[in-house]
């Protein structure tokens, strides 16, 4: 529990952090105002305004909220590239030799950051939860404000933390093969390009619904739409997953510390 908090006290305390945080809530209020104002206008039947897909003009009204209780955090995904960013330092300024020194035990070490990845990513997710529900109820149309209660919040929230704890995790993998930020920032950028620009869905659907962004998509709308996979299939995806990938870091640094003996 030590190591925990050392590790959450580590990641707090670098500047580069709390720029990454300032970034990610600014994104995020960004697109929650504009996505209130699109709600609004739908709402108000002023559609003429606006560019709808067929899929929204179809959506119930509570299906329109939690959409936009859900959209108006989607500013998380920037949180695998911030923390391969602040991890990477750990190798870039020398500081995993200091906390070899300091805490001999490798697998203390490995639980510890873990840990840490979760706690803050997660601790992000519940701030801008906070911050994106106080506009959606302070903005939102009063004939939608009646579907935006405590429960819904707290659903998409809890949805959105086993998400984001996912590509933390996968994050925190690259990190540690790579050693290095801007490796692991091109692959996490690339996995991103290739999901939302759909070639896998020409060359392979099977394969893209391995991908976070695509198979858990269901899990995290609450809803199946199209041939997306079931919202169990997505959890079981997220849970393997980042499942995986803590076993794989275990792995790679049992085999370090054996190499290193």
């Amino acid at each position: 529990m030590k190591n925990i908090r050392s590790e959450v006290y580590k990641i707090v305390s670098l500047p580069l952090f709390w720029m990454g945080v300032a970034i990610v809530i600014g994104i995020s209020v960004f697109f929650t105002f504009q996505n209130i104002q699109v709600i609004n206008a739908i709402a108000n039947g002023h559609t003429e305004i606006l560019i709808l897909e067929d899929r929204t003009s179809q959506l119930t009204e509570f299906q329109t909220v939690r959409d936009a209780v859900l959209s108006s955090q989607s500013s998380i995904l920037f949180s695998p590239i911030l923390f391969a960013l602040i991890l990477s330092t750990e190798y870039k300024f020398g500081q995993e030799s200091l906390t070899k020194l300091l805490t001999p035990k490798w697998q203390t070490v490995l639980t510890g950051q873990i840990f840490s990845g979760i706690i803050v990513v997660s601790t992000l997710t519940i701030v801008l939860s906070l911050i994106n529900s106080a506009m959606l109820y302070m903005m939102l149309d009063k004939t939608l404000q009646d579907y935006l209660n405590l429960g819904l919040v707290l659903e998409v929230t809890l949805r959105i933390i086993i998400f984001a704890i996912t590509l933390t995790l996968l994050s925190m993998f690259l990190v540690t093969i790579t050693r290095k930020a801007i490796p692991s920032v091109i692959i996490i950028v690339s996995l991103l390009v290739i999901t939302l620009s759909g070639i896998l869905r020409v060359l392979s659907p099977t394969l893209e619904h391995l991908l976070p962004l695509i198979g858990a998509k269901s899990f995290v709308f609450g809803r199946v739409e199209n041939n997306n996979p079931s919202e169990m299939y997505g959890l079981l995806l997220l849970l393997s997953q980042a499942s995986i990938v803590t076993i794989l870091m275990y792995i790679k640094a049992w085999y370090k510390n054996q190499k290193d003996k």
